[in-house]
């Protein structure tokens, strides 16, 4: 019963990450819908860097919410009751937790509550990672204009994919570290996309797969399908960013803060802890 309930729990979650995620990007929802052409990119870009607060308080709440019965979120609330019984709290360069312990299946209030929360870093982060994007299509138009331009196709589509995750990742570390310093969480979700590369094959199927969806059964993929492809895009930015998170902790030198980061592995291209502690 204990795992009907799980499950059900579960679903619910998901579906109303998928309605909620639909509201926090409509600026990217009604490019898409009016604006099909692939001459309006402009506007896309844009609607996409507008859209972030979006994205990144779906994944604060991926991140902390109970009902996905995640073991990560599990380890992340054990860590706060030891720090209470020491009478300690969790530093403040880690974001707290964005929803309660207690809830099981609720989602749409604390979903706006780290919208807010989030708003103004997400945008900072990806608004230059939105100025490269325009760049890099201007240049494919630019290519397709000349015989040679073909040789350059591949580098500028493998430069647009990972500029693709490093937006992912970058919200990642939005979400992990408030105070982090924008222009050092950018290299670092760089970094982090390339060390793991083959991870942005999770995001495009994922992606490639919700799109194709969308075209067969617009509304109906959009309302049931939404949360559960942001989750696998989550999922995969998150294992990426795993490495950083624990070097991040190994340089607090609090044991109780490692254990919240216990799986994965550090490196040592990562930036010093002051970037993200300010």
């Amino acid at each position: 019963m204990r795992a009907l309930l799980g499950v059900t729990n579960s679903v619910a979650v998901v579906l109303g990450s998928g309605f909620c995620t639909l509201i926090g990007m409509l600026p990217l929802v009604l490019v898409l819908v009016f604006m099909q052409s692939p001459e309006y990119y402009p506007a896309c870009i844009l609607a996409c860097v507008l859209s972030a607060p979006g994205l990144a308080a779906l994944f604060a709440v991926f991140r902390d919410h109970p009902g996905l019965a995640s073991s990560s979120t599990a380890i992340r609330f054990h860590v706060l009751e030891t720090l209470e019984e020491e009478g300690r709290r969790l530093p403040d360069w880690i974001a707290r937790p964005y929803v309660d312990q207690s809830v099981t299946s609720g989602f749409f209030t604390y979903y706006f509550k780290a919208y807010a929360r989030l708003a103004v870093r997400s945008w900072m982060a990806w608004l230059p990672l939105g100025i490269i994007a325009f760049a890099l299509v201007y240049d494919l138009q630019i290519a397709a204009a000349v015989s040679w331009g073909g040789l350059l196709w591949p580098l500028i589509v493998v430069c647009l994919a990972l500029l693709v995750q490093t937006a992912f990742v970058s919200l990642v570390l939005v979400v992990e570290y408030p105070k982090a310093v924008i222009r050092r969480l950018l290299v670092n979700a760089l970094l982090l996309s390339v060390r793991r590369f083959y991870m942005l094959l999770v995001s495009i199927l994922a992606l490639a797969g919700y799109v194709w969806g969308l075209l067969r059964s617009p509304i109906l993929v959009a309302l049931l399908g939404t949360g559960l492809i942001w989750y696998l895009i989550w999922a995969a930015a998150r294992w990426q960013a795993q490495p950083f998170f624990l070097q991040m902790a190994k340089e607090s030198r609090d044991p109780v803060i490692e254990s919240m980061y216990r799986q994965g592995s550090g490196s040592p291209s990562f930036s010093p802890l002051s970037d993200y502690r300010q």
